[in-house]
C-alpha cells in the first residue's frame, strides 16, 4: 500500500479505482468486485457498512504505547502520563512530524477501522457512500424500501464524513462522486460556507429517506434524529468565527448572524421532532444521568443520537461497541491501585460551579468563590452534580477490595496513587469517572472486573448537545432572552433546561440579560456537560480562543494536595488537606494562528491550480 502524506494525494487515491488490488476496489469485508457488490441488496448493504468502521472512536487506546492518545489531551481538558504519547506532536506544534499523530496525522495504518486516522477514513467512507448513491438507483432488483434504506444512510454518511474533513481543514472541493483515475482533479476549493451548504442538502435528503427509528437489532444506524442533529451541529459550526473566514485568511470577525439564525432554526426543528416523534431521545433526567455514558442491560443510551456502533462484533451474544479506553486502569499491584490513562485538568475542574450556581476556582492564591456556602477546606463538596458524576478527586472513596473495604483516591503528595513511576502518575491528581462504574472497580480480584455487566459507546451527538447548540445559536442570533415567533425557548431558557435537569439552578439574573456573559456561560456549560466527548478541541478552534487558552506558559493545571498524614490510605478527621495550584510542566501546548486549520501539503496543493493552501502552512 502506498503511503500518502497529505490531503491531495489522499483525495486522488482514496476516491479512485486504480487497481484491482487496491483496498478501495473491493469491499474490504466481502472481498467482492464492484459488479458483485452491486448485484443485490445484501452485498450493497455490507459494502455500505464499511462506513461504520470509519466512524472515529475518540476513546480508543491503541495497544502500542507509542500510539496512546485521546483528543482531550490536545485541548485543555486533560493530561496523560505517557511521555511517548502521540499527542505530544500536536501539543508541541509539530503537526507534520508523525503521520500517525492523533487527528492531524495522515497515516493509513488503520484505514476502515475506528482506530484509524480521521481524514483517510473519511475519504474512504465518502468513496463508499458516493458509490452507493451512484449505483443504488440503477439496481433493478432492489425494492423501494431497500433502495430508500441504502440511500438514506449513504446521504447521511456523505454529510458526516465531509463534515469531519472540513471542520479540520476548512472548505474542500465538492466530493459528490466516486472519482476515477481519468477524472480532472483540477477542482476548485470551496469556502467553508459553500461546503456546509452541500452538507445541509445531503442531510435534507437523508431526513426524507431515513426512518424515525431503526429496528432493535440495528440500533446504531442513523435515523431521522441523527440527521436533524447533525444539521444543527454543522450549521452552528458554519456560523462560528473561524468558519466565517475566506480560504486565505484567519481572522476573528465574530459570528455570522444569519448562519446563527439558521443554526437555531435547525436545532429547534431537531428538538421539536424529538419531542413529538422520537420522545425516547429527550434529555435523560438527573436520576438516570449516569446511564448516558454506561448502560445496563442495553448497549446504547436513549439520549445518544449519533454514536459509534461497530458492525459484526459481539459480547455475550449481543452487538457490542469497540471501546477499549479505560479511563481508570485499576491494577493489582502493591503500592498503586489507580492509574490514570487520562486525567482531568484543574482548568476543567474550575468550570464546575457550586450547587448554588457560583464559580469555585483554584487560583495561585488558593480556592476562591462568590458562594458564601463554599468551604475551601472541603472544596469538592456541594458542587454541580456533574462533577461527582464525571471526576475522581483526591480523597474520594471509590471502589472496593475483595473484603468490601473501601478504596480511596490517594492522589495527595506522598499518596500511593502519586508516589509511583512517572509513567503511572496521575499528573493533575484528578481521574476520569465519567465512563466508569463502581461495580467494575474491584481492586484485588483477578478475573472479576465487572466489565461484562455494562456497555458504553462513543457518543458523537446527543440530545443535550443539541440544546446547547440551540442556546449558543439563539444567543448569537437574537440575544439572551428574545424568542421570535414560533420559538418556545430563548437562549437562557434552553441553558436552564440543561442545568435544571441535573439539579443546577437557573442562570443568575446578572448573566441572563447580558449577551457576552451568557456566551461565556454557554461555553462553560459545553465544557462541563461535554467533558471528554470530543468537542472541546473543536470548540476552542471554532470560537478562535485556542491561542489564549493554550499558547501560554504551563497551560495545563492540576492540584497539589498536601495531607497532614501522607501515608494514610484514607482521609479521616485528623488528616487535614491543603490545596495549591499545580503547573503540569510535562503538558506542553503550542498553538499558533495557523493551527486553526490543519495543513494541506504544499506540493500537492501547488499541483492543483485552483486549490489554495491554508494560511501559514
Amino acid at each position: 500500500m502506498k503511503q500518502y502524506k497529505y490531503i491531495i494525494i489522499l483525495l486522488i487515491s482514496l476516491i479512485s479505482f486504480s487497481s484491482c488490488e487496491e483496498y478501495l476496489d473491493k469491499s474490504p469485508d466481502l472481498g467482492l468486485s464492484e459488479e458483485e457488490v452491486f448485484s443485490n441488496f445484501f452485498t450493497v448493504r455490507g459494502y455500505l457498512d464499511q462506513c461504520y468502521n470509519c466512524v472515529l472512536d475518540y476513546t480508543f487506546w491503541r495497544a502500542n504505547g507509542l500510539e496512546r492518545a485521546h483528543m482531550g489531551q490536545m485541548s485543555d481538558e486533560g493530561a496523560n502520563p505517557y511521555s511517548n504519547n502521540m499527542a505530544k506532536f500536536t501539543n508541541k506544534g509539530q503537526w507534520l512530524a508523525n503521520k500517525q499523530a492523533p487527528d492531524v496525522g495522515w497515516g493509513e495504518e488503520f484505514v476502515a477501522s475506528p482506530r484509524g486516522n480521521v481524514i483517510p477514513n473519511a475519504f474512504y467512507a465518502l468513496r463508499v457512500a458516493n458509490k452507493v448513491v451512484q449505483k443504488a438507483p440503477l439496481m433493478s432488483n432492489l425494492t423501494e424500501a431497500q433502495r430508500t434504506q441504502l440511500l438514506g444512510q449513504a446521504h447521511f454518511f456523505r454529510a458526516w464524513f465531509y463534515f469531519e474533513i472540513i471542520r479540520r481543514v476548512g472548505g474542500m472541493p465538492l466530493l459528490d462522486k466516486a472519482f476515477s483515475s481519468d477524472d480532472d482533479f483540477d477542482v476548485e476549493r470551496l469556502t467553508y460556507h459553500q461546503s456546509t451548504d452541500w452538507i445541509i442538502d445531503q442531510l435534507d435528503l437523508a431526513i426524507s429517506l431515513l426512518p424515525d427509528a431503526c429496528p432493535s437489532q440495528e440500533v446504531g444506524r442513523p435515523n431521522k434524529s441523527a440527521a436533524y442533529a447533525l444539521k444543527s451541529m454543522a450549521e452552528l459550526y458554519a456560523a462560528s468565527p473561524l468558519m466565517c473566514n475566506p480560504i486565505d485568511k484567519i481572522e476573528n470577525n465574530g459570528y455570522d448572524v444569519e448562519r446563527a439564525k439558521k443554526a437555531a432554526q435547525y436545532a429547534k426543528e431537531c428538538l421539536e421532532y424529538i419531542d413529538v416523534t422520537a420522545p425516547k431521545h429527550k434529555m435523560m433526567p438527573g436520576n438516570q444521568y449516569k446511564h448516558i455514558f454506561y448502560h445496563f442491560p442495553n448497549y446504547y443510551s436513549d439520549e445518544s443520537l449519533w454514536y459509534l456502533n461497530s458492525v459484526g462484533q459481539n459480547r455475550n451474544g449481543q452487538p457490542d461497541l469497540p471501546i477499549h479506553w479505560q479511563n481508570i486502569h485499576w491494577s493489582k499491584r502493591a503500592g498503586n491501585y489507580g492509574q490514570a490513562n487520562v486525567s482531568v485538568s484543574q482548568n476543567l475542574v474550575n468550570k464546575f460551579e457550586t450547587i448554588n450556581g457560583y464559580k469555585a476556582e483554584l487560583t495561585a492564591t488558593g480556592w476562591v468563590s462568590d458562594d458564601p456556602a463554599f468551604n475551601p477546606a472541603n472544596p469538592y463538596a456541594n458542587r454541580d452534580p456533574r462533577f461527582d458524576a464525571f471526576i475522581l478527586y483526591p480523597g474520594e472513596q471509590y471502589g472496593t477490595f475483595s473484603d468490601n473495604s473501601p478504596n480511596y483516591v490517594c492522589t495527595w503528595e506522598g499518596g500511593r496513587d502519586v508516589s509511583v513511576a512517572p509513567s503511572e502518575m496521575v499528573r493533575t491528581r484528578y481521574m476520569v469517572k465519567k465512563w466508569q462504574w463502581p461495580e467494575s472497580v474491584k481492586l484485588d480480584r483477578s478475573n472479576d472486573n465487572g466489565y461484562g455487566l455494562y456497555y458504553y459507546n462513543t457518543i458523537h451527538i446527543r440530545t443535550t448537545q443539541v440544546w446547547l447548540d440551540y442556546a449558543e445559536a439563539m444567543n448569537e442570533a437574537y440575544g439572551p432572552t428574545v424568542k421570535p415567533a414560533g420559538y418556545t425557548y430563548s437562549a437562557v431558557e434552553a441553558v436552564n433546561m440543561v442545568r435544571n435537569r441535573v439539579g443546577m439552578p437557573d442562570v443568575r439574573a446578572e448573566i441572563a440579560g447580558d449577551k457576552l456573559k451568557l456566551r461565556e456561560l454557554i461555553r462553560n456549560e459545553r465544557a462541563v456537560e461535554l467533558l471528554f466527548e470530543n468537542h472541546r478541541w473543536f470548540d476552542l478552534r471554532r470560537w478562535m480562543i485556542a491561542e489564549e487558552v493554550l499558547n501560554v506558559p504551563n497551560p495545563i493545571k492540576g492540584v497539589k494536595v498536601t495531607a497532614s498524614n501522607a501515608t494514610a490510605l484514607k482521609p479521616n478527621p485528623g488528616n487535614v488537606f491543603t490545596y495549591e495550584l499545580l503547573d503540569v510542566t510535562e503538558e506542553v501546548r503550542v498553538f499558533e494562528r495557523r493551527h486553526y486549520w490543519y495543513p494541506v501539503g504544499e506540493d500537492e496543493a501547488n499541483r492543483m491550480v485552483n486549490f489554495k493552501q491554508n494560511p501559514g502552512w
